[in-house]
């Protein structure tokens, strides 16, 4: 932490002050000193399951320093997360706006009676302890790598400065790591970045003609691609740092060990070349290892109020495309209808596909209640292969079901720990 003080300025000393001739700085005020619960914690927390209608949905916590609290839900579900999100929010403001202690105002759910939106904590629940904020997240989400910017949540800079100045003075500003260069006009040498079971995950790139390198994921590796992102900016800054250049630390790459989320560079790949980055994008986003996952209609989404609404005879013959489909997962289960709450949960927790897209089972729910088409690009799929469903087998299936395993969509139950 730097000891250099603050520069001076106009006006004069005050008691007590280490920097004379300089005013006496504004106070700091910690934003979560009479108000809201902290959303991390450093200290040890305790946490409960969260059930809906006997389904895991989450988790409820609180730090052991009564200050801190927060809801985590789990990461595969997107229907009524956002309801969900907001209840537990609003109950932990309420209970903060009374002054409870945070342990106290998670405590106060156990036993209650599961409220339809945010569900509830069974009063037979066993409170649960982590060692840290970090620890929770993690049982969320294996793959969940903390960022240097969270320390600001814990009133620090990324050094560990505080931002209570009063404590203490560091750097004033927030400088990311030099790196490569992230575009280049020239071509591009690149090698694959793969998982043990041989998906690609991405590429690692090297400008042929200027100091830039980075790593591209594939779209087709969804969420798994894209979480191999972060070790392999953090190695290329590394060799950065060393004054390898990027040619040459694309060569190194091929040294690191292989590592369940960034995968590895096999040792005798061949590295080929593109003309352009733009090339290498345009093949990186081909999908050939996973299918297009299309979502259901997101109220109030600006893209889906565009959506131009299909004439009848068209809009039924989307309708019998998108039920034809074969079904990928369907957990038997029904959301609410997010256009239209008061209506019973009638949304099918379900995947469909048609060997090429897959989508969830509210495509045509959504088209029939509220004349919402499917996403444009799944719409005109369905166009080009003339409103027919090709000729499907058990081989798509099983596609389908590695689409949801990519996009972290279809995932063994949590343990209960």
């Amino acid at each position: 932490m730097s000891t250099v003080p603050p520069p001076g300025g106009q006006g004069g000393p005050y008691p007590g002050s280490p920097f004379p001739g300089g005013p006496a700085p504004a106070p700091f005020r910690d934003p979560y000193e009479s108000g809201p619960y902290r959303p991390v914690t450093r200290d040890p927390l305790i946490y409960f399951h969260v059930m809906l209608n006997g389904d895991h949905v989450g988790y409820l916590w609180a730090g052991t320093d009564d200050r801190a609290a927060g809801f985590m839900r789990r990461l595969e579900l997107f229907e009524g997360a956002a309801d969900l999100m907001t209840f537990w929010v609003q109950r932990l403001e309420e209970a903060s706006w009374k002054k409870l202690p945070s342990r106290d105002a998670v405590r106060q759910w156990v036993g209650r009676p599961e409220d339809p939106v945010g569900g509830g904590i069974p009063a037979d629940a066993t409170e649960l302890t982590a060692a840290n904020y970090d620890e929770l997240r993690k049982i969320q989400d294996p793959d969940y790598q903390p960022s240097p910017g969270d320390s600001i949540l814990y009133g620090e800079l990324p050094d560990g400065t505080p931002l209570d100045r009063s404590k203490g003075w560091g750097p004033l500003s927030l400088q990311v790591p030099a790196t490569y260069g992230f575009t280049t006009s020239g071509p591009v040498r690149h090698l694959p970045v793969v998982r043990d079971d041989g998906l690609v995950l991405g590429y690692l790139w090297a400008a042929v003609n200027d100091n830039a390198a980075q790593y591209l994921p594939r779209a087709d590796a969804a969420a798994i691609g894209g979480a191999a992102a972060n070790p392999w900016v953090l190695r290329l800054r590394e060799l950065h740092a060393e004054g390898v250049p990027a040619l040459d630390a694309l060569e190194r790459c091929r040294a690191f060990p292989a590592d369940p989320t960034a995968g590895h560079v096999r040792p005798d790949a061949s590295a080929q070349e593109s003309a352009s980055l733009d090339e290498l994008q345009r093949h990186a986003s081909v999908y050939g290892q996973s299918l297009r996952l299309a979502e259901n209609p997101v109220p109030r989404d600006p893209q889906v109020a565009a959506r131009p609404v299909l004439d009848p005879q068209e809009r039924d013959a989307v309708l019998n495309y998108l039920r034809e489909g074969q079904a990928v997962y369907d957990s038997g289960q029904f959301f609410k209808d997010g256009f239209d709450p008061a209506q019973p949960q009638q949304v099918p927790d379900s995947y469909i596909t048609d060997g090429t897209w897959v989508w969830r089972g509210g495509t045509d729910y959504y088209l029939e209640r509220h004349g919402i088409p499917p996403e444009p690009a799944l719409l005109q799929h369905i166009r080009d292969n003339g409103f027919r469903l090709p000729a499907l087998g058990p081989d798509e299936r099983e596609r389908g079901k590695q689409t949801l395993r990519l996009h972290r969509l279809l995932v063994p139950p949590p343990s209960f720990r």
